[in-house]
């Protein structure tokens, strides 16, 4: 199933989750940050796949370690965790257990 890309790169279905942005003006590399949040925490399987597709598992991985704690809500958090087999990540320091 391919996805319809807009002319900025990013999977015209996307769009609605990024409602304070100017969509067109966005690209993957400048906003990588807030894509990746937004479609790990409300996309589509197919905005999944071309989230992936652009990444790859390594630097998405690598964003749920560093940010997906405050960033994603839980269930999307632990979801992605297990998915990308996540053992340690950051948690904010007015949130850690002593």
């Amino acid at each position: 199933m391919a996805i319809e890309l807009a002319p900025n790169g990013l999977p015209q279905s996307s769009q609605w989750l990024f409602p304070e942005y100017e969509f067109a003006g966005m690209t993957p590399d400048e906003y990588a940050g807030v894509i990746i949040e937004r479609i790990l925490n409300r996309g589509s399987w197919a905005e999944i796949r071309w989230l992936l597709d652009t990444y790859g598992k390594r630097e998405i991985a690598k964003w749920v370690r560093a940010h997906g704690y405050r960033r994603l809500d839980k269930r999307a958090f632990n979801y992605w965790r297990n998915m990308l087999g996540i053992k340690r990540y950051t948690i904010p320091p007015w949130e850690r257990t002593k």
